[in-house]
């Protein structure tokens, strides 16, 4: 249900933030990646 609440805020702030924070991703990007490091402890191979 979050993820279609996003999709739809997404869908009208994109043209906008795409444009005027090109940069921003890359802080995206980082965000991204220690969330990943969070949520799997960097290993995607569970045994």
């Amino acid at each position: 249900m979050a993820g279609r609440a996003f999709a739809n805020f997404w869908a009208k702030v994109s043209p906008y933030y795409t444009k005027a924070y090109q940069e921003m991703w890359v802080g995206i990007g980082i965000m991204g990646y220690v969330y990943y490091k969070l949520s799997y402890g960097g290993t995607l191979s569970r045994t």
